[in-house]
Formats: C-alpha cells, sequence, structure tokens
C-alpha cells in the first residue's frame, strides 16, 4: 500500500506462572524508542499501547515440525481480481497463530534505564505443546514486531517511525549458527541462575527479618519483633546496588543498620554466603572482615507453631539449584550436539537431493532433445518436401535454458517431451505451408483472356486469329 511501509523489531518473551494449563502466560519485551540495528527509531511509544491489543502471537515450524520457531515466514500472491500484491500463510511452513495479545494490556516500563513498552500475552499450550515446552525449558525467546509504518521522518541516516500499526509478533527460532546458538544458550543459563539467586534474596531477608512482605522491606520499615528486640532500618533495593558496587565479587543480598552500625548480608559469585559489619556507609570496605557463614531459607508454614516456618542452610538450597542448573547446562550442550549432528544430516541430504536433481534435469534435456530430432525424422519420412534440421536450433536452445524441465502435470509427472514434440510438428507444418505457397505462386494458371492480351490483336491472318483464340499453329 503507498506510503505504508512493513517493519520488524526485535524483542523478548518471558514466561509467566500459568493459573490455566491450556495458556501459557507470557510477558513480552516489545519495543523501545532506541534507535536499533537497522538505524530505525519508534517514536510516540505512549499514543501507540492501544496498537498492541488485539493481535496474535506467531511462529514457524520448519522440516515438517522438526525445528520449533522460524522467521517471517509467507508466500506472495497475486489476487486474480484485483491484480494486488497479498501476503498468504498457506504454505506448510508458513507462520501460524500460536497465541493472543488481548485488549490494554500494553504498557511503559522502565527495564534497566529504557523505556519499553511492555506486553502480556498467552501462548496456547494445548494447539502448540512442542512450541510451549520449548519456551518453559529456555526460560525466554527472541521475538519480532512486525509493524506497518505510516508516518515517518529521517534524521541525518536514522528512520524515525512516527506513525505505525502492529501487525502481530513473531516467535522466533534458533537459527542455524551453533557457535552463535551455543553463546546464546549459555548465556541464558547464566540468566537463569541468576534469577534463581536474585529468588533466594528474597527468602534470606525472610529469615533475617520474619518480614514477608517484600513491599515492606523495599520501604524501609522499621521492624519491631513482639519481644522488643532492637529496631533494625532495613535498605532499599536501590541502597543494597550502590552499596554492592564497594564489595568486590560479593553481590550486597540485604542489610540493616541500627545504633551498633550496618550490617551486610553478602553472596560471592560463587555462591557463597557473607557477611560484613561497618559503621557507615562511607568507609572503605576490608576484605579480610568479609566472614564467611551459612544463610538460612525460611519456607511458610501455616500450621508451624512458631508461626515461622521451616529453616533449610541456603547452601542445601544452592546446592539442588546448581545441580538443577548443571544439568540444564548438560542437555543443552546435549541439544546443541543433537542439533549440530541433525544439521550435518540435513546438509549432507540437501545436497544429495541438489544432486539428484541436477542428473534428473540433465537427463530430461537429453531426452527432450532427443524427442524433437526423432519427431522431425518422422514427419520428414512422409513429407514431400523434407523440413530442414535448422528449426530445431531454437527449440533445443530453450531446452538447454530450462523451458521444459520443469513441466508437469497435476499428477506431478514429468510431460516436456510431448510439449516438445507438439511444437516440433507445428514448425514443421508451418513450413510445410510455406512450402505450398511458394509452390502454387510458381505453378500459378494462366487463363485464355491473358494469353489473348499478350498477343497483337491488328493481326489480321489466320495464325494470328488462331492465337487470339488460344489455339496453337502446329
Amino acid at each position: 500500500m503507498e506510503g505504508q511501509i512493513i517493519k520488524t523489531i526485535t524483542g523478548q518473551l518471558k514466561v509467566l506462572e500459568s493459573k490455566n494449563r491450556f495458556i501459557m502466560p507470557v510477558q513480552i519485551k516489545a519495543l523501545n524508542s532506541k534507535v536499533n540495528r537497522n538505524n530505525w527509531k519508534y517514536i510516540n511509544l505512549k499514543q501507540h499501547l492501544s496498537a498492541f491489543s488485539q493481535i496474535p502471537l506467531l511462529t514457524a515450524y520448519n522440516m515438517g515440525g522438526a525445528v520449533i520457531g522460524g522467521g517471517h515466514q509467507y508466500d506472495e500472491k497475486i489476487d486474480r481480481k484485483t491484480g494486488e500484491k497479498y501476503v498468504s500463510f498457506t504454505a506448510a511452513d508458513a507462520e501460524r497463530i500460536v497465541g493472543w495479545v488481548g485488549d490494554n494490556s500494553a504498557r511503559l516500563e522502565v527495564i534497566d534505564g529504557t523505556e519499553w513498552v511492555v506486553v502480556d500475552a498467552s501462548a496456547w499450550s494445548w494447539y502448540c505443546k512442542e512450541l510451549c515446552d520449548k519456551i518453559a525449558n529456555q526460560g525466554s525467546m527472541d521475538v519480532s514486531i512486525e509493524t506497518l509504518v505510516t508516518k515517518e521522518h529521517m534524521e541525518g541516516d536514522v528512520a524515525v517511525e512516527e506513525e505505525y500499526i502492529v501487525l502481530g509478533i513473531t516467535l522466533l527460532g534458533d537459527g542455524v549458527q551453533p557457535a552463535v546458538e551455543g553463546a546464546e544458550l549459555s548465556v541464558r543459563n547464566l540468566r537463569h541462575l541468576s534469577e534463581i539467586r536474585s529468588g533466594m534474596k528474597e527468602e534470606i531477608m525472610k529469615a533475617a527479618s520474619y518480614i514477608k512482605d517484600e513491599e515492606e522491606l523495599e520501604s524501609k520499615v522499621n521492624n519491631e519483633s513482639s519481644k522488643g528486640v532492637k529496631t533494625l532500618n532495613y535498605f532499599s533495593k536501590k541502597q543494597c546496588a550502590e552499596l554492592s558496587k564497594k564489595f568486590n565479587g560479593y553481590t550486597v543480598l540485604a542489610a540493616a543498620q541500627d545504633e551498633k552500625g550496618i550490617h551486610v548480608a553478602l553472596l560471592s559469585k560463587d555462591g557463597d554466603t557473607a557477611r560484613y559489619e561497618m559503621n557507615n556507609v562511607d568507609e572503605t570496605i576490608a576484605p579480610e572482615k568479609i566472614l564467611s557463614c551459612n544463610g538460612v531459607v525460611t519456607f511458610d508454614c501455616d500450621n508451624c507453631d512458631n508461626g515461622e516456618g521451616i529453616s533449610v542452610g541456603l547452601d542445601a538450597v544452592l546446592e539442588e539449584m546448581t545441580a538443577a542448573v548443571d544439568e540444564a547446562n548438560e542437555n543443552c550442550k546435549g541439544a546443541q550436539a543433537a542439533e549440530q549432528k541433525a544439521n550435518e544430516a540435513l546438509n549432507t541430504a540437501m545436497a544429495t537431493i541438489a544432486e539428484m536433481r541436477n542428473a534428473e534435469n540433465a537427463r530430461r534435456i537429453q531426452s527432450a532433445k532427443a524427442c524433437a530430432a526423432r519427431t522431425l525424422s518422422a514427419f520428414n519420412q512422409f513429407a514431400k518436401n523434407a523440413v530442414s534440421e535448422s528449426i530445431l536450433e531454437s527449440i533445443n536452445k530453450d531446452i538447454d535454458n530450462g523451458m521444459y524441465t520443469e513441466k508437469v502435470n497435476s499428477e506431478g509427472a514429468w510431460i516436456g517431451e510431448s510439449e516438445v514434440e507438439v511444437r516440433v510438428k507445428a514448425l514443421c507444418l508451418d513450413e510445410v505451408q510455406k512450402a505450398n505457397k511458394a509452390e502454387a505462386e510458381k505453378n500459378k494458371n494462366v487463363y485464355i483472356w491473358e494469353k489473348l492480351n499478350g498477343h497483337n490483336e491488328d493481326d489480321d491472318t489466320v495464325a494470328g486469329l488462331l492465337r487470339r483464340k488460344g489455339i496453337s499453329e502446329s
């Protein structure tokens, strides 16, 4: 459509908690206003939030479903009635709808300092189990947002998209580059481990303070126990992040201050827990004062007498979590090796198919040429005047160019020979018709009146009279 351009940009999907076994809730980081790799920049995000309502989630299945996820796969066709181009999704490997974005599900969120359009959507696990299993195993999946841009302007070499329509969100496949894909899987697993340890942070803080509402913790309320124990002022998440910068190799999970100073709970990059005591946030950290300790995770228990729940050492929890991550990494390596092996087998099969196709095409070309020569020879056998073999030059040229190589009937059988035969016969008939016309012109009848007009009308002799009558003297 004139004035409208279809463009795609990338985002990321992650899994949310499912409350319906037939639906997998997902959250999608869809769009931001930064300049992307294609030198496009989308603006007016807030005004376009409604554009993310009532749009489909799509993906493609390749190799008969063996490869889950693809790109923007569709065909371009021509409408026979209108003559206009349109996109068709009827092919076996075309994208299909696997989920849906409902109404009013888009919002703006600031993530790592960047404002994103974030969308809640649903994948249909009943109809696309393999895809949902893949998403669940990976924890996230890259996506591509397809937009129809209706208004844009240029700022230098950057195309600024002012007005646009969101057509759909495509879940992308893993691609065909094992090295890149391996690195990507590794990053995802490390991110998964980080999320596990981040989850432990909440539990550790629960064990230290017996506060079950993280919002209370983040707002730095005073936690006063029923026994009148000292009041602790807890640091917010932002304050903990700032404090982490002072501890090389450690993350501050929680910190609280009382009249004795600041008490800090730490987690090392290797997953070891430690504590540190400091007088104020400005003092220099002394590494030798970082003391190893065992954190505690408390599991809620409604029927426990003490009302506090069941406490478990963090090292035991992390050990189980790390084992699960290690197993996931091994599975990823096995999957990567299997994928590489499958790709090698596929490449070998494709090469074999190409070789067989080339051999078959060469056979068809030779067969078509032989048919042309055979048809001309059979025609000349009973012809009054033989047709020159020069008529085969244009036919053989078209055969070499592949005009008849892919000619098949509705059942897929090759019909190139029969079409060549029809064409040769047609050319032979044209040559015979030309020869007959030339011969007719040469042997044209001479009528008496034409002969009379060819002699002297003033000749009154007997011979002249006979000539005028068309009678020879002999």
